[in-house]
C-alpha cells in the first residue's frame, strides 16, 4: 500500500465549508504563507504536517478507551477512522491495539510478527519505546497480536495495581501526542480495567439492536464497580454505529437506551449511518479519509470526530495571529 494512497488528507474544499469561506480565500492565505497544497485529481488537499503547521493546534491531551461487550458493533472500525479523522486537523495520535485479535492492528496494514507488544513490555521487561509503529503522519500504533491473550492473567499473577498500570507504562511517551485510543476486546478483565482507569472515558458504539443495549447495560455496571472499588471517576459516551432510520424506529429498546442516555448527557449527537463504503475501505487497506471523493460515511466520521475530540476548526484558524478570516472573507463578497 502506497503510503500517499492510504494518509488521510483534509480537502481546501472542506475548510473552506467549515470556515464559510471561498476556496479561493483559502487557497489564497495557503499561498500567501508559503503552502503548498498536494493534489489528487483537480482537488487540493493538506495533511497532517501542514494542518499542524496551518492551524498550530493546541489541544486538551485526553484519553478514550473503545469497547463494550459484544463483538461486531464497528468498534474498532470507528476508532480507526476516528483516529485518521483527527490527524487530518494537526492532532498527533497513539492507538494502542489490547485486544489479542489485533484487529485494529490489521486495520491500519501492520504486520506485528516481529514487533514487541504489551504481553512483551509486562513479561520480558521491553521497552515501551520499542513498541511504537510509526503508521503514518500524525498516528503512531502500539500492535497488538495472539500473544497477548495471557496479559490478563499475567497481571492478576503480579498483583498488578490496575489503576495505575497505563500510566506507569507509557510515562515515558504520553506527552507526545494530543489524544491516546485503547482499542479493548469485547470482553471484560484486567488489561480492560487497567484501559478504562486510565483512559477515564469509555467510549461505546451502540448498534440498533437490543443486542447492543444489553451490552451496554454490562458495561456500565462494570464500570459502576470499577469506580467503586478504585474511588476514581469515570464517564462513557455512547454513540449510535450503522445507523438506519428504519432500524432505529423499529427496534424499541435500543430506541429508549439512546433516549435515556440523551437525557444523562452521555450520549454523542453524530450518529454513524449503515454504508456499505465503510467496511469496504477498511478491506481495502484504507480509510474513509484517504479520498476526496464525496461521502457521508466520511461526513459522519468527521463529525464525530469533531464532537468527540472538541475540534472546532474555526477556532483554530481563528487562534492563528496572522490569519484574517473576516478580511478574506470579505475580499470574496
Amino acid at each position: 500500500m502506497r503510503k500517499d494512497t492510504f494518509e488521510p488528507k483534509l480537502a481546501v474544499t472542506a475548510i473552506a465549508d467549515q470556515l464559510g469561506i471561498s476556496t479561493q480565500a483559502v487557497h489564497k492565505h495557503l499561498k500567501r504563507e508559503g503552502f503548498t497544497t498536494a493534489m489528487a485529481g483537480n482537488k487540493g488537499y493538506i495533511t497532517h504536517s501542514m494542518a499542524k503547521r496551518l492551524f498550530s493546534p493546541k489541544f486538551e491531551k485526553k484519553s478514550f478507551a473503545f469497547q463494550i461487550v459484544k463483538g461486531g458493533t464497528g468498534k474498532t472500525t470507528a476508532m480507526y477512522n476516528i483516529s485518521c479523522g483527527a490527524s487530518i486537523y494537526g492532532a498527533k495520535i497513539l492507538v494502542i491495539d489490547i485486544d489479542p485479535q489485533g484487529n485494529a492492528t490489521d486495520a491500519f496494514n501492520i504486520e506485528a510478527d516481529n514487533t514487541p507488544v504489551l504481553i512483551d513490555v509486562v513479561a520480558d521487561g521491553e521497552d515501551i519505546r520499542n513498541c511504537i509503529v510509526h503508521v503514518t503522519e500524525g498516528i503512531d500504533l502500539i500492535p497488538s497480536r495472539i500473544e497477548n491473550v495471557v496479559l490478563d492473567s499475567k497481571l492478576a499473577m503480579d498483583k498488578t495495581p490496575l489503576h495505575t498500570f497505563f500510566a506507569n507504562l507509557l510515562e515515558p511517551i504520553e506527552n507526545n501526542y494530543d489524544f491516546i485510543f485503547i482499542d479493548c476486546p469485547p470482553t471484560m478483565g484486567h488489561a480492560v480495567t487497567a484501559a478504562s482507569l486510565y483512559a477515564k472515558t469509555v467510549v461505546v458504539p451502540l448498534n440498533p439492536d437490543k443486542f447492543s443495549a444489553k451490552g451496554l447495560s454490562i458495561l456500565k455496571d462494570e464500570i459502576n464497580e470499577i469506580k467503586k472499588n478504585y474511588k476514581i471517576g469515570i464517564s462513557y459516551k455512547v454513540f449510535l454505529n450503522k445507523f438506519s432510520g428504519n432500524t432505529i424506529l423499529s427496534d424499541k429498546t435500543i430506541s429508549t437506551t439512546i433516549s435515556e442516555e440523551i437525557e444523562k448527557g452521555n450520549a454523542l449527537q453524530t450518529a454513524i449511518r449503515q454504508a456499505q463504503e465503510i467496511p469496504n475501505v477498511t478491506d481495502e487497506g484504507l480509510n474513509l479519509f484517504s479520498s476526496l471523493k464525496k461521502s457521508t460515511a466520511r461526513d459522519d466520521f468527521d463529525l464525530l470526530t469533531k464532537e468527540l475530540l472538541g475540534i472546532d476548526i474555526s477556532s483554530l484558524w481563528q487562534n492563528k495571529s496572522n490569519l484574517h478570516v473576516n478580511e478574506e472573507a470579505t475580499e470574496e463578497v
